[in-house]
């Protein structure tokens, strides 16, 4: 027999790791059901995510942040550290994203009371489409965060009903938790008629209707409705984002995103006008704090100022004494000037000390510091540094939001802002020192002067110190109108340095989520997914021979033939159903041995496999079968001692056999039985399990039996025990004359089969491979004669015993074409 030399010794850790990906394709095509069910079901899951999860909307604004002008930059000069004196859009950015802003906008917009309406499934805000309105006392602490069902009664009253655990109650003026009770157990049931005030002890307040009250249907619908603190309305309206639309430009986008369209347009353009007002604001509070100075100083000086006049008035009355001599005039002229000069600097002192006290007050909040030229004082260098320390500050709040105290950027600002508040508070300093230096020189300047009236006539210093103390207030007076005048100006010509450009409109809000067309597609993704990935790593995982490419790649024994798969159990298929495919399997391999064997007679056949349950004895019965059809005398050895069962499939008796043969206690006549199915097939059973089955294969015996039946049969076809497990097959091949390896799909495990063919192969023992158990399915199918016959590959057989199939190609099946491999 010839012998085929060893090509390679395979690895069979690596070949499993390969993917072919065609396989995957068929794998894929055959489990078409598994996509199908996959994709409706992951659709299905999208229709009710679509339908019911809450809606997210997003609007957007914008807003232009105007930029400052340039001006002298005496922070430089003195501290040696150069600020750019340019409005910081990121500064302004980090306002409005501020807590106190926001805080502010949910103030202004009234949300404190939330209204929910509760669906089947969703729950949605009832944001001022409300059928009842919830009025609540501010003066007294409430409770929040404690949800009121409530529920409108025929008779047009209502009931609240509330239970939860844990009281926490806040209070509206005082914008402060006041009381925290974390084990507090609440149950609240009542009736209450509409309008009247209902103190529970948790909330004091009034339920109104509103003209979306409709009593046809509110009484279907369950609504509820709850109190909510400033801190908590902060934290649910703070969903938004400010960023420049671009990197040149100093306008910035307002983005807000929430579950209500309307709520959301109009916290938007409400933020974004607070922002606009507060910096007017700003502006403004210092012109109203000097205004209101003024106004104080001016109620003292009109008083004063009627109290000289009416002095001097009576001194002249009384002493008939209207004008001044030359020398007095001249006195009184140079007494006049000094004193209109005093006014002016006492007046600028007193507000050189406000605003030295207002500095040292908010040095330690520079960020709300207002400019110095507010309150009228136009020194170039205190008003840059005021806006100097404004700016460092802004930017200090701003990169904290990104980086710690210590960060080494934040250190440098800390130095910075250190410097310029002592170079700030040094600078007003300088202002008032300098102002009462003024003041004092102008005192003794007066002092001189007075004592030159004292060597006037009693009268004439008497009439210039009513008139000088006339005129100094006069002055004065004068002086205060003039810059009461000059602030009042200020403040009306204040202006924002801000402006909204767009504001968010309802037309423009779009939904962001559920991104129903995105959903849907992702859903398609994942339902062909999910079974794609099962399929693959079922595959790729999978440990038993799938087709016979795998063969192919563990061993390069040729593979003489493929069985197809059956549904009848009939162990003589081959007999009783001889134009089904699989007989045509059989027939093949006869041929494909006679090849391997050169036609030689007599012929002996070796079965063997790797494990139970390959069909060892399936193949046996029918190889044995397809040569007496033939009309060659044939027969068929059980030689599975250890366990029999080749007597059963043909109804014989395993009384005797080759065990008792072989032991010497029959003699090979009275072993031999007629298989009672064709004439010139003869059978050898087991016969009873012996005690050394190898011992007996290996005897002489053994070799005297086979002699005797190359005498008088063509061909002995051997079942045999499996190769794996014990070594009574390899005895057995120095009779045979081809040796079959039978391959089960979806039985014969890889490993087991890679590693027993390398043994076999490393020997150099010559096997030929029968893969058995193919489903026509994906194989190349044809028919002839009113049969249909298949040859190709096929996935997910089994037995229900040793032998047999599940399944018969039909008809009516329908099979994947595909090329016959070329073999032999």
């Amino acid at each position: 027999m010839a012998n085929e030399k060893q090509a390679y010794i395979p690895q069979p850790g690596k070949e499993e790791q390969s993917v072919d990906i065609k396989q995957l394709i068929y794998i894929a095509l055959r489990h078409w059901y598994l996509f199908v069910i996959f994709v409706v079901a992951a659709l299905a899951i999208c229709f009710v995510i679509n339908r019911y999860s809450t809606k997210v909307y997003q609007t957007s604004g914008t807003v232009l942040i105007k930029e400052g002008r340039n001006s002298y930059d005496a922070t430089s000069i003195m501290t040696s550290m150069s600020f750019g004196n340019m409005q910081n859009i990121d500064n302004e950015i980090a306002i409005l994203q501020s807590y106190s802003l926001t805080e502010r906008v949910v103030k202004k917009m009234g949300i404190e009371v939330s209204y929910m309406d509760k669906g089947r499934i969703a729950t949605t805000e009832m944001y001022k489409s409300s059928p009842f309105h919830v009025e609540f006392e501010r003066s007294v602490p409430q409770a929040v965060g404690l949800a009121y069902e409530i529920s409108f009664l025929p008779d047009g009253n209502f009931r609240l009903q509330a239970k939860g655990e844990g009281l926490s109650k806040y209070d509206f003026i005082l914008c402060q938790t006041t009381e925290t009770n974390p084990f507090a157990k609440i149950e609240i049931n009542g009736e209450y008629k509409e309008g009247e005030w209902v103190d529970n002890g948790y909330n004091r307040i009034r339920i109104t209707k509103t003209d979306q009250y409709d009593s046809e249907t509110i009484g279907g619908r369950k609504m509820y409705f709850w109190l909510n603190s400033y801190p908590a309305l902060v934290r649910q309206m703070s969903n938004y984002t400010v960023s420049p639309i671009s990197k040149m430009a100093s306008v910035a986008s307002v983005v807000t995103k929430g579950p209500n369209k309307l709520k959301i347009v109009e916290f938007t353009n409400l933020l974004m006008n607070e922002y606009v007002n507060r910096g007017l604001e700003k502006k403004n509070l210092v012109s109203e704090n000097t205004i209101e100075f003024i106004n104080n100083e001016l109620e003292g000086i009109q008083k004063s100022l009627n109290q000289a006049e009416t002095e001097l008035k009576d001194f002249r009355q009384q002493n008939d004494l209207m004008n001044l001599d030359l020398q007095a005039s001249q006195v009184y002229t140079n007494l006049q000037a000094l004193g209109k000069e005093r006014a002016e600097m006492a007046v600028n002192l007193k507000i050189y000390k406000r605003m030295q006290t207002y500095i040292q007050t908010q040095i330690d909040d520079p960020e709300n510091l207002a400019s110095p030229s507010t309150m009228g004082i136009n020194d170039p260098m205190l008003n840059q540094l005021a806006r100097d320390l404004v700016m460092l500050s802004q930017t200090k709040a701003t990169k904290l939001l990104t980086q710690t105290e210590q960060h080494p950027e934040i250190l440098k600002l800390n130095e910075q802002i250190i410097t310029t508040k002592k170079a700030l508070l040094e600078t007003i300093n300088n202002l008032v020192d300098n102002a009462q230096l003024s003041l004092n020189e102008i005192d003794r300047r007066i002092s001189v002067l007075e004592s030159e009236s004292r060597q006037l006539p009693s009268k004439q210093q008497q009439l210039i110190n009513y008139q000088r103390n006339f005129e100094f207030t006069d002055d004065t007076y004068k002086y205060l109108m003039q810059r009461l005048a000059e602030a009042q100006i200020l403040r009306a010509s204040n202006t924002p340095d801000n402006e909204i450009l767009d504001e968010a409109r309802l037309e423009r809000t779009v939904r962001i989520s559920p991104r129903t067309s995105l959903n849907y597609l992702i859903a398609v993704i994942i339902g062909l997914l999910i079974p794609a990935l099962y399929l693959f790593l079922k595959n790729y995982f999978k440990t038993t021979i799938s087709d016979r490419s795998e063969v192919e790649k563990l061993t390069h024994y040729p593979i003489v033939g493929q069985v197809m798969q059956t549904h009848s159990k009939d162990p003589l298929l081959v007999v009783n159903n001889p134009k089904s495919p699989a007989a045509e399997s059989f027939r093949s391999i006869r041929t494909n041995v006679e090849f391997i064997t050169q036609s030689k007679l007599p012929c002996t056949v070796l079965v063997t496999g790797d494990m139970q349950s390959v069909g060892k004895t399936y193949n046996s019965i029918n190889i044995a079968s397809i040569y007496a059809l033939y009309g060659k005398k044939t027969v068929l050895l059980g030689f599975d001692l250890r366990k029999p069962k080749l007597f059963q499939e043909f109804g014989l008796s395993n009384n005797v056999g080759l065990s008792s043969y072989l032991s010497n206690k029959d003699s090979l006549d009275d072993v031999i039985q007629a298989s009672g199915k064709i004439p010139v097939l003869d059978i050898i059973t087991s016969g009873p399990i012996p005690p050394n089955p190898s011992e007996l294969i290996a005897s002489e015996k053994c070799n005297a039996l086979f002699a005797e039946l190359k005498k008088r049969y063509d061909y002995i076809v051997i079942d045999t025990p499996p190769l794996g497990l014990v070594t009574d097959a390899l005895l057995l091949m120095r009779h045979s004359d081809a040796n079959l390896f039978i391959v089960r799909q979806g039985v014969t495990n890889k490993n087991a089969f890679a590693s027993i063919i390398k043994d076999l192969e490393s020997r150099d023992l010559p096997f030929s491979i029968v893969v058995n158990g193919l489903q026509a399915e994906k194989g190349y199918v044809y028919r002839y004669g009113g049969q249909q016959y298949g040859y190709g590959y096929g996935y997910g057989y089994g037995y229900g015993s040793e032998y047999y199939g599940e399944s018969e190609a039909t008809e009516k099946q329908k099979h994947r074409p595909f090329k016959k491999s070329k073999e032999n």
